[in-house]
């Protein structure tokens, strides 16, 4: 929002030109032009937004002071709605037709768009505008329920009509110019779930991740310019079932041309108008131009949380990704991998550091994209074992350039039955003389949660076996997953590569983790530690954690006093976790998490840790 903010010697006595803010000694005042008097808004910053909303209703929409109304009583039955509506917009002077609802909120809530629709069903008017004063505003469309329904339905149009327009209007194509990158997605996709749970039984996070995926495709082929008109939308008097066949079109040719996210029978299973109306509330964002932190965590977050819990699956605060990424400082001829990839955190960041330095030290754009291109094909791998986290891997990876990535859906500590696709990625080598691939950087946070039982997959670990009494090795029953990942990662790093893994802080000092310490330290160089805080897993665990940069040894130690000879360890403790004890992030005035981890990655760089 902008608007002039004045001092004053008076409150205000009439209405600004323009909206402004009077800051009278230490209270400020606005000047309501509607109600004809000032109001004192300390601490009331729903007030700012909703005289913000009035001048542009004039400014932009063409509507006269004397047609609107604020804190309109609305009658809801016998009775009245238990709130007054923060803004109607009446179709002439007379105040008797609502043409629309504005129902406005202070920054950063996101609640009242129900409140909306109660003046909208209670009124029979068809539209509403919601807004926080952030884009994007919500414009909403009431559907009369038809003959067979009991309730209205719902869709998104692109804008309220200005006064000189008609509904119809404001349904024409959106074009590439139109849409805007979206900066609460979570928000949109919350939207959609609670539609779709509320008609159908339908799952939510897969049907919504389609229509995304459609929506990816739409814009990465079909819109080549400004003017190109989009796809995927649907049109406010458009046949909910005309739009459907549209969507699942658009959704097939992106299956066909990103082949390997989602299986080839698989289709769209929303209903007409559940489809209608997710497309409605996704139609206006550019996703391929919004902030890839911001898309990924509304992806985590819409991914069942008890999964994640029960499977130990804790997605890495992207902060906490950035140190790690930032300390390994990966180049543009190096490999990278994570065998427990998640959502692509570390690949995404990875991707994110390498570009830049291929932007600053080339200046053709065209030379530019393509070795952006190659690094991104070339250089990145991630393995996950759950289809639907890997999913998410896989479009975040479009969203941020790469549409060949090498995201696998497999068993990261069993290669055995893997596919022969992903063999081929993984694999060095036939039959007795087969071997891993090696990589020189693997970023990971392993599961933490669960113990792995199969004889199969433990037969393949040093770890997994302890030596008995009589100096004979047994292998055991069950091994800890983090355990096992820290020993499959350490085999799938190249001589001399450099590793980052999240791991339990139990790992480095409980007695009975003995043996995985001295494995670390007979194949790899401990470079540094830096220890979290028990909130930053919140609000999926309360696990303390850290995370160990390991440097490959080029040979494996004989003897585990050889390790006295290395350089001296770098430790570091965070102090402040960028969460509070409920696990939301802290974020300082500037939009940045209030986090000491870049502070701390700086120091460790300092401290010229790799060799």
């Amino acid at each position: 929002m902008n608007y002039l903010t004045i001092d004053t010697n008076e409150k205000p006595t009439e209405a600004p030109a323009q909206f402004t803010v009077f800051q009278f000694g230490p209270e400020q005042y606005v000047f309501c032009p509607v109600r004809s008097r000032a109001y004192k808004v300390d601490g009331k910053p729903e007030e700012i937004v909703r005289q913000w909303w009035l001048y542009r209703l004039r400014d932009v929409y063409g509507y006269a002071f004397n047609q609107m109304g604020v804190e309109v009583s609305v009658p809801v039955g016998s009775t009245e709605a238990k709130k007054a509506a923060d803004i109607v917009v009446y179709v002439d002077p007379g105040k008797k037709t609502p043409r629309f609802f504005v129902e406005v909120k202070k920054p950063n809530r996101k609640d009242g768009i129900e409140q909306l629709k109660v003046y909208m069903n209670a009124t029979g008017c068809r539209i509403g505008l919601w807004s926080n004063g952030d884009p994007p505003h919500v414009y909403l469309l009431r559907m009369e329920p038809t003959a067979d329904e009991e309730q209205a339905n719902w869709r998104e149009l692109r804008d309220v009509p200005k006064k000189t327009q008609e509904l119809a209007d404001v349904d024409t194509p959106i074009i590439r110019a139109e849409l805007a990158p979206v900066t609460d997605f979570l928000s949109v996709m919350r939207e959609c779930e609670n539609y779709i749970k509320a008609h159908e039984g339908a799952d939510v996070f897969q049907e919504v991740f389609k229509l995304i995926f459609a929506k990816l495709y739409d814009e990465r082929k079909n819109l080549k310019n400004d003017q190109s008109p989009t796809t995927f939308r649907v049109g406010a008097f458009e046949n909910a079932a005309d739009a459907k066949a549209r969507i699942r079109k658009l959704f097939k040719a992106a299956k066909e041309h990103w082949r390997g996210v989602f299986d080839e029978g698989e289709d769209i299973l929303l209903s007409d108008e559940s489809l209608a109306f997710s497309v409605s509330a996704l139609q206006k964002s550019y996703l391929l131009r919004s902030d890839a932190d911001i898309l990924g965590s509304a992806f985590e977050v819409m991914i069942n949380p008890s999964m994640k819990g029960d499977k130990g699956q804790y997605f890495t605060p992207r902060h906490v990704v950035r140190m790690c990424i930032d300390v390994l400082n990966p180049q543009e001829n190096e490999s990278i991998f994570d065998p427990a990839c998640g959502s692509g955190g570390f690949l995404v960041s990875a991707m994110d550091h390498v570009y830049a330095k291929i932007r600053s030290d080339r200046d053709d754009e065209s030379e530019i994209l393509e070795n952006q291109k190659d690094y991104a094909s070339n250089n990145v791998f991630g393995i996950d074992f759950d289809r639907n986290i890997a999913k998410v891997a896989k479009a975040y990876m479009l969203i941020w350039g790469d549409g060949r990535s090498n995201i696998s859906v497999e068993d990261g500590l069993n290669e055995t039955g893997w596919d022969q696709a992903n063999l081929v990625k993984y694999i060095v080598g036939a039959g007795k003389s087969a071997k891993l691939r090696q990589f020189n950087i693997i970023a990971t946070n392993p599961p933490f949660a669960g113990d792995i039982s199969s004889e199969e997959t433990l037969s393949k670990y040093y770890l997994a076996y302890k030596q008995a009494s009589n100096g004979r090795k047994r292998r055991a029953t069950k091994v800890a997953k983090d355990k096992l990942f820290v020993e499959r990662s350490l085999n799938m790093l190249a001589p001399g590569g450099r590793m980052a893994i999240v791991l339990p802080r139990g790992t480095l000092k409980n007695y009975s983790d003995e043996d995985v310490r001295r494995f670390i330290l007979m194949r790899a160089r401990i470079a540094a530690v830096v220890s979290l805080t028990g909130t930053m897993f919140k609000p999926y665990t309360n696990t303390k954690t850290c995370v160990l940069f390991l440097q490959k040894r080029m040979k494996e130690l004989s003897d585990i006093n050889e390790a006295l000879n290395d350089p001296q360890i770098v430790f570091a403790v965070s102090e402040r976790p960028g969460k509070d004890k409920s696990g939301n992030l802290i974020h300082l005035e500037d939009g940045r998490v209030d986090s000491d981890l870049e502070e701390i990655a700086e120091n460790i760089k300092a401290a010229g840790i790799w060799i």
